[in-house]
């Protein structure tokens, strides 16, 4: 199955995660058989003696006095439980070692992580039509039929040549012991093993480069995948211009609410109003609760006057305070003059009405 033309862009690190969740990875398993014949062989080169003599040992223990021995059930499960403890403890380690790199080799390629997602069952794997596209409908297993042909090819030529080396002694196994015949037959099929091994380990390093580029190419995304990725990380501009519309009009609210708790509004008179509250005890300086200009500097002054909160025209410190003091921020020292005057003169109108 031909893929999708117009994915033709590189996966974000969002989407490789996401697939990488998912359990989907660029991995090759010719890495793993690869590192585990050669370790293995490597093993069997260094621990051959042991590996090989300790069967042998046993089995001469075993049959050196097989004709004394009663056969009954307990003597016949005494030596059943004897040679599997034999088995385990010359087995063990070549199979922890075996296990150790095969490991090794899928965390060199894929690193660590727990995968749950790829561990669910999924319905669509048991889809008789979906597994018959993937595997006749598309070029992977065509690509996999080749490389396994390639291999076997490769693997017999090893064979055949390393026995046409050793053709000739053959021949002189006739008159041999077994030991020698045996010897013979391990070195001819260790050199053979050992090849291979070298051989595979070579193709895998291939085999793998192909996998990271076709699963790269399989993560390729579409632009509109991009951009809706895009906007899921950053958000959708619409729904952010809400969102800040919605929190404009919940701070414009409380900061109407604030409005009639002002010791006076002043104005520009028509485009500006700012709302200041001053209280000696708690605050070190006439704080700033609200602002506005057109509409909201009308809407300002209206709730002032209906809340009896003094209004005063002052233009030049109207615009001051409206272009250099925030929300619920106080004045600067800069301005205490000219709002220390303004509220003076609130406070000496006020007394006077009080005493009239």
């Amino acid at each position: 199955m031909a893929k999708d033309p117009s994915k033709t862009e590189k996966a974000t690190g969002k989407k490789l995660s996401k697939s990488r969740d998912e359990g989907q990875v660029a991995k090759s398993q010719d890495v793993s058989s690869a590192f585990i014949l050669i370790f293995g062989l490597a093993y069997l080169f260094f621990a051959g003696d042991r590996f090989f003599s300790v069967p042998g040992k046993f089995m001469r223990y075993m049959m050196q006095d097989a004709s004394l021995l009663e056969v009954n059930p307990e003597i016949v499960y005494n030596l059943l439980l004897l040679t599997i403890r034999q088995m385990f403890f010359l087995l063990f380690p070549f199979m922890l070692l075996l296990l150790f790199v095969g490991l090794a080799a899928n965390l060199m390629q894929v690193g660590f992580k727990i995968t749950p997602k790829a561990m669910k069952p999924k319905l669509s794997k048991f889809n008789p039509i979906s597994g018959f596209k993937s595997k006749f409908l598309s070029l992977k297993p065509l690509v996999e039929l080749v490389k396994s042909c390639l291999k076997i090819g490769l693997l017999g030529y090893i064979a055949y040549s390393v026995y046409r080396q050793n053709f000739a002694g053959f021949f002189t196994l006739t008159n041999q012991p077994v030991g020698m015949i045996m010897a013979f037959i391990a070195r001819v099929a260790f050199q053979i093993l050992w090849r291979c091994g070298l051989l595979l380990l070579l193709l895998a390093f291939f085999d793998y480069l192909y996998q990271r580029w076709d699963f790269m190419e399989n993560q390729k995304m579409s632009k509109q995948e991009v951009k809706d990725e895009m906007k899921q990380a950053e958000g959708d501009p619409q729904v952010k211009s809400r969102i800040r519309s919605m929190q404009m009009s919940a701070a414009r609210q409380r900061m109407m609410q604030d409005v009639p708790r002002a010791d006076v509004v002043i104005t520009n008179p028509t485009h500006i109003a700012v709302a200041l509250v001053y209280d000696q005890e708690s605050s070190e300086a006439p704080l700033l609760v609200a602002k506005g200009a057109g509409l909201m500097a009308e809407k300002i002054k209206k709730i002032a006057r209906e809340h009896d909160v003094p209004v005063v025209e002052n233009k030049a410190l109207a615009r001051l305070l409206f272009k250099t003091v925030e929300l619920n921020q106080m004045i600067p020292e800069t301005l205490y003059q000219a709002v220390a005057e303004v509220l003076a003169y609130i406070y000496r109108r006020d007394g006077a009405q009080a005493s009239a």
